[in-house]
């Protein structure tokens, strides 16, 4: 677990150095400075994006974490297994270009009086989706390498950096709205040349080709891994952004500005998880290649405690500040209080089943996580057809929420009833119980009046009383360890 530990320091720092970021980005300034179409539209392109370029991946995201141990050769240049991605890269692009031609006009109809932002600009979907396709491809092909933190330094730090700048362009009048929202676009491109660039340099890219490891049996089971691996990858980004496609279908480009802000602060939560995920899942996958299921299930039960418990102190924060968050909003935000409330408790459902769902996925049973993800998008497509006409964003929201629900309680289960593993424990208990103690302390503290003041009184509360009993009670090895670490450091000093 050292590795993972270090890796996800790393990568928590660069996420919360992004977050951070992020919020001056989202919460202060583009509320203030774009109409909630414009926030609609940037978020609506990157949404659709997202999915159809997890698509042009062709499922070759899961061959990568799956097969690459069997080609990882320095010497050799990893047996032509780069060569495999770029071609994969530049037919996914392809297929996925022919697309884009054949649905254009449908999507400038549909959207052209309710939508009509998104009419104009649906032309940057392609360059957009060249991006994803590259970006996913080259991180997760980068993370092989037990680099994790360097994609989440580019793709949630730095790509902020560049966003904060152009909102500054826009507001200081050197670009317009159509300048910003193609310097936004060219942004998005940056941390994938820069991941292209690292592996080029590490020695760990390139374009020639090799046979050997290519055996018919092998390529046969490649093919098979794709194949399902399209499924629950373009599943897995269907769920995440398609609400965003539902609220503009159902409502308009203006009400899906409102929502991606309001998500914003509920999705604060999953930001460590992403951290801890992508060292995971490494590490399980060369377990599983081993034989050795011990360090699966140890990597289960470590990962499911710091998660739940990271999970839960946010959770708090958030709920617990929602009147100092919509203070820092718009009037016109101020329908996204239930929305930030159930996207909220849907990350942290997902920080409790932590990583149940990629020792489906890298394990033996990789078909099942496929047919899980398939009940997934049914979940999500269901949900969101009966709530959001009804209740609006708040119904997306709750879609989301139930969704997430059902699908998570379906991945523990599948793991405990095919390897045996379960990581939950009586401690757990203590975390919730701790959390909700403080949720109420802080929830009993008046309004101070001044917004900075009480957000920061009422969170101190809520970290004292969550954190202090959480260290005495040794509810996490990690942490534990790493305040003593901590703790020891500091009095070496003095």
């Amino acid at each position: 677990m050292g590795l993972i530990a270090k890796q996800t320091i790393k990568g928590s720092i660069y996420s919360y150095l992004g977050a951070f970021i992020g919020f001056v980005n989202v919460a202060l300034l583009m509320p203030q400075i774009f109409t909630t179409d414009e926030i609609g539209l940037t978020n609506l392109l990157i949404a659709l994006s997202s999915i159809v370029g997890q698509f042009g991946c062709f499922g070759f995201t899961n061959v990568i974490v799956r097969f690459f141990p069997y080609f990882r050769d320095p010497e050799h240049k990893h047996n032509g297994f780069p060569f495999l991605l770029v071609a994969v890269g530049i037919v996914g692009s392809l297929v996925c270009t022919a697309g884009y031609f054949g649905a254009r006009d449908y999507l400038v109809a549909q959207n052209l009086e309710k939508s009509k932002l998104f009419a104009d600009y649906v032309f940057l979907l392609l360059p957009l989706i060249y991006i994803t396709i590259f970006y996913l491809l080259s991180d997760i092909y980068n993370r092989m390498f037990y680099n994790s933190s360097f994609g989440l330094f580019v793709k949630e730090f730095l790509l902020r950096i560049l966003n904060l700048i152009g909102i500054g362009l826009f507001y200081f009048g050197v670009l317009d709205f159509n300048g910003f929202i193609i310097y936004y676009v060219a942004a998005y491109g940056v941390p994938t040349v820069l991941l292209l660039i690292l592996l080029i340099v590490q020695g760990n890219m390139s374009l020639k080709p090799s046979k050997k490891l290519l055996t018919r049996e092998f390529v046969r089971a490649m093919c098979s891994v794709a194949f399902f691996g399209v499924i629950s990858s373009f599943s897995g980004v269907f769920v995440n952004q398609i609400d965003r496609y539902f609220i503009n279908h159902y409502c308009d480009l203006s009400a899906t500005g409102v929502y991606s802000i309001a998500f914003y602060f509920g999705s604060m939560i999953l930001l460590p998880g992403r951290s801890i995920i992508r060292i995971s899942s490494t590490v399980i996958t060369e377990s599983f290649k081993s034989g050795d299921n011990d360090m699966v299930l140890k990597v289960y039960r470590k990962c499911t405690t710091n998660m739940l418990i990271i999970g839960v102190i946010l959770f708090v924060l958030v709920w617990g500040n929602i009147n100092n968050i919509l203070k820092m909003l718009p009037p016109e935000y101020a329908d996204g209080r239930l929305v930030i409330l159930f996207i909220a408790i849907s990350h942290l459902i997902q920080m409790a089943a932590s990583v149940s769902g990629e020792i489906i996925q890298y394990s033996r049973y990789y078909r099942y996580h496929t047919l899980i993800m398939v009940m997934l998008i049914g979940l999500i497509f269901g949900f969101n057809v009966w709530l959001l006409p009804i209740y609006g964003i708040t119904g997306a929201a709750v879609a989301s929420m139930l969704s997430f629900l059902v699908y998570s309680v379906v991945r523990i289960a599948f793991v405990r009833l095919k390897f045996g593993f379960n990581p939950f424990c009586m401690k757990h208990l203590l975390v919730l119980f701790f959390g909700a103690v403080a949720y109420v302390l802080s929830w009993l503290i008046p309004d101070l009046g001044n917004l900075i003041l009480d957000l920061a009184v009422r969170s101190a509360v809520i970290c004292v009383v969550f954190t202090v009993p959480t260290l005495y009670f040794d509810l996490s090895e990690d942490m534990t360890a790493m305040y003593k670490k901590v703790i020891a450091k500091v009095f070496r000093k003095k």
